[in-house]
Parts: C-alpha cells; structure tokens; sequence
C-alpha cells in the first residue's frame, strides 16, 4: 500500500524561443514542433515564461495568454487546422492559464504553475496581449517544466 505522493519531475525544455522574436501585439506565436504527451503521459506542466526585451513598458494590466492546441484525433489541431497550425486560432476552448506583466520594460520571469495536461500531441500557442510587441530577441523563452505524481 502506498504511504507517499511524490513529485516526479522531468527536466526542464524550452518550447519557444526564435517563435517570439517581435512578437507583435495581438498576434499569436506557434510552437515549431508538437509535444508528444500521447507518449509521455505527464498529468501536469509548470512553465517559465522569460521575457527579456519589450519595445516599449507593457501596458498596465496586460498579459500573454497560453493556449494548447490539442490533436485528439491524431491529425486536427482544436482549432480545426492540420498540418503547423499556421493560421492559428485560440479560443477559450483552448486556453490553459495567463502570464500577467507588469507595467515595465524590465526582465520579467512569469511562472504558471500545475496546468494539467492531456494524454495527446498539441502545441503550445502563445498570444501577446500586452499592448506592445517583444523585440526580435533571442533571448525571450517559454519553458515547460512537466511532472507526474508518484506513490510509493
């Protein structure tokens, strides 16, 4: 019989990095690739969102918005695309969490912890509604920390 729940992690990966150079207010940035959690089964995912370089201060109450586009059926993106999700669509459907920004052109490091995951392939869509556009940087990221409970 168990008598313990414990977090088993994974390591950390960056999802987005060059998908958000000068992200444009308003506009939403796909990621490259799907993260294949048919295979991994991961039940939970804490991101790190990294924003180095803002054209301007962030408007006072902005933010950026996550998404999950999800392939339930192996081929569609829940937005109805296939293929890269080029034309992507995020709805409240596929919203999974907010990252918040302050009101300043500064380094800003934003945690959106325990979204839970689905057993399928999806990509992460990552929208800015933070009233300026990011600077064609390398060095903004968004990074998912994925993780399990295990009993033991």
């Amino acid at each position: 019989m168990a008598n313990k729940v414990l977090w088993l992690p994974e390591s950390g990966a960056t999802i987005m990095s060059t998908e958000l150079n000068a992200l444009a207010d308003a506009a939403s940035a796909v990621d490259g690739a799907d993260y294949d959690n048919a295979t991994n089964k991961y039940m939970f995912a804490s991101y790190l969102l990294y924003l180095i370089d803002f054209a301007a201060a962030p408007t006072a109450g902005g933010y950026f918005e996550l998404h999950h586009m999800y392939k339930v059926d192996g081929t569609n993106y829940g937005d109805n695309e296939d293929g890269d999700v080029a034309n992507v669509q995020p709805s409240s459907s596929t919203l999974v969490g907010i990252f918040p920004v302050r009101a300043a052109d500064e380094d800003q490091y934003i945690q959106l912890m325990n979204i839970p995951l689905l057993p399928f392939a999806f990509r992460h869509v990552l929208t800015n509604k933070c009233g300026q556009a990011l600077t064609a940087v390398d060095t903004n990221l968004l990074k998912i920390y994925p993780h399990s409970p295990e009993l033991q």
